[in-house]
């Protein structure tokens, strides 16, 4: 663990958003039990081992498992406390290209109204109507919200700064949660022993409530960012603004993975542009 820490601290002091230290460290503290000799031993064929175990899961999850054995071993390099990295020749899975599957408007409105507790009816409202990554919602602070203008200053990917919006519901639905508050802990989001909520925890509320509200749709918190996005989208929004509020470093980002088009959509759009 002695190299983790130290990887950890030095991650730190770059600034990285708290959401990518976590992650680091959720995956790094598995490998030493794994490996039962130090992490600065272990060869291509030990981590090869050692992803095999989660064979199966999405590929998403591998791919980031696997950049942050990429990022730890090449910073031992840096460090020069190892020669070569033994992830160099392991490489990150593809993605398919195929669109999100998403929520639509009815689905979207049986989760709104799916009973909840005035803490998971803000978090829903929050995440539905500001479009930000869960990650970015458990580091919230109270202090982070600006109620009277319904805006939040957030550290998103990269630690880039930008500001979401979100609706009067929400508001009102965070009043009404923060009212519930008797403690002093800066966080927005508490869990029901008075800590900082995590990712995982809202993971799994939102999954439970969507299988409550009989959704057949697999339903995550990035669903309801999606939702957003699309939203936006096909009330005629620009693509650039889309991308500032979503904190995206490219607009080609937006426009291939949130730009969810209808048929009808395409028709209008082909009435408007084309020679008629």
């Amino acid at each position: 663990m002695q190299y983790i820490e130290q990887f950890l601290l030095a991650r730190e002091l770059e600034e990285l958003a708290k959401g990518t230290l976590y992650q680091y460290e959720l995956e790094l503290k598995k490998l030493p039990k794994f490996l039962n000799k130090p992490t600065i031993e272990a060869t291509t064929n030990d981590l090869r081992k050692y992803l095999l175990q989660f064979k199966g899961m999405a590929i998403r999850t591998m791919s980031r498992k696997i950049a942050t054995l990429k990022a730890f071993y090449s910073w031992l390099v840096d460090e020069e406390l190892i020669d070569k990295s033994p992830m160099r020749k392991i490489k990150t899975p593809k993605e398919p290209k195929n669109l999100p599957e998403i929520i639509n408007r009815k689905q979207f409105e049986t989760l709104r109204y799916t009973k909840k507790s005035p803490r998971n009816r803000a978090i829903f409202e929050l995440l539905a109507s500001s479009g930000m990554r869960v990650g970015e919602l458990v580091s919230l602070n109270i202090k982070n919200l600006d109620m009277e203008n319904r805006k939040i200053k957030i550290i998103g990917k990269g630690s880039k700064e930008r500001i979401v919006y979100f609706s009067h519901i929400a508001k009102f639905c965070l009043i009404e949660y923060l009212n519930t508050r008797k403690d002093n802990n800066p966080a927005l989001f508490l869990n029901k022993y008075g800590n900082r909520l995590g990712i995982r925890s809202i993971e799994m509320q939102i999954k439970a409530e969507a299988i409550k509200a009989g959704i057949d749709v697999k339903v995550t918190p990035h669903k309801y960012r999606h939702y957003f996005s699309g939203t936006l989208y096909t009330n005629d929004c620009p693509l650039e603004v889309i991308s500032e509020l979503l904190g995206h470093s490219s607009m080609n980002t937006t426009l291939k993975i949130y730009a969810h088009i209808n048929d009808a959509k395409i028709a209008s759009m082909y009435d408007k542009y084309s020679i008629n």
